[in-house]
């Protein structure tokens, strides 16, 4: 009962860390979460040492168990379990390169040169919204290893019922819907706890796996898209691409649902 107490507590911590404001989690806090996995020291990493990681953590990564843990977590809110299935979708088409720089960043994926990785920031975005906020290979390479240390979890009659039912919501949008009214829409649905945020993040992880894309802007099912340097619908937009560009008229592509879905039985009906 007491590691119970104390993992609810580091968790708390996690949540509560502000990178611009590391100084206002004490050291006991830090220490505390430390112990249990939740936080981590800060270390340097280069391009390369962050892609190597990367890859040997890929090549770990099973499909069936990163679908498992994506629709268990749509029941449970445990958003741990979600944020792998973004990470393995850029992963998969994730270009093997040495770097090539401007002098800031990589001008193949949305990387700079090496990078003071701050992994319980990263950590915080795993718990707290269950999607990617950037490509970098930084954030991937810790996100894929973090996510094999999970154990596979078989998803519940609940967790299809609600992925069915986001899906038939999307399916339902009006032609000119964009992604911010889908969103909305979403978080109707049944038994989906969820916030804007985590909601937004959960509709890019769709667009990755090329479920949500348009014909002139597509998914990461066969080809990879540099995030830092991917068009914009908009200069205000502040969704990630492609999704950033899907209407409701563009529908769902069924063949990339099929892909990363046509083994479950419950899930039939999506995909005729």
């Amino acid at each position: 009962m007491r590691t119970d107490l104390n993992n609810k507590k580091a968790l708390e911590i996690l949540l509560k860390y502000n990178i611009l404001e590391p100084e206002k989690t004490s050291e006991e806090d830090f220490e505390l979460a430390k112990s249990l996995g939740y936080m981590f020291d800060k270390a340097e990493q280069t391009h390369e040492e962050a892609m190597r990681c990367a890859f040997e953590e890929l090549n770990k990564c099973k499909k069936i168990k990163t679908t498992n843990l994506f629709l268990a977590s749509l029941s449970s809110a445990r958003l741990e379990w979600r944020i792998g299935l973004a990470a393995f979708a850029i992963m998969r088409v994730f270009p093997k390169h040495d770097l090539k720089s401007n002098g800031i960043n990589c001008l193949i994926c949305p990387s700079t040169p090496k990078s003071m990785v701050d992994f319980s920031f990263i950590n915080s975005i795993r718990f707290g919204e269950g999607g990617l906020i950037t490509g970098s290979i930084y954030h991937l390479a810790f996100i894929l290893k973090q996510h094999n240390n999970l154990p596979n979890v078989e998803p519940l009659k609940q967790d299809f019922e609600i992925f069915k039912s986001i899906i038939e919501t999307i399916k339902s949008a009006k032609a000119n819907d964009g992604p911010s009214e889908t969103q909305k829409r979403i978080g109707k649905t049944k038994g989906f706890k969820s916030n804007k945020e985590q909601r937004k993040v959960l509709l890019e992880t769709l667009g990755y796996c090329s479920i949500l894309e348009t014909y002139e802007h597509i998914g990461f099912l066969n080809q990879y898209t540099n995030l830092g340097s991917a068009p914009r619908s908009r200069h205000s937009s502040d969704w990630l691409y492609p999704v950033d560009w899907w209407k409701g008229k563009d529908g769902v592509n069924k063949e990339a649902l099929k892909n990363w879905f046509g083994e479950y039985k419950e899930l039939q009906d999506l995909i005729k």
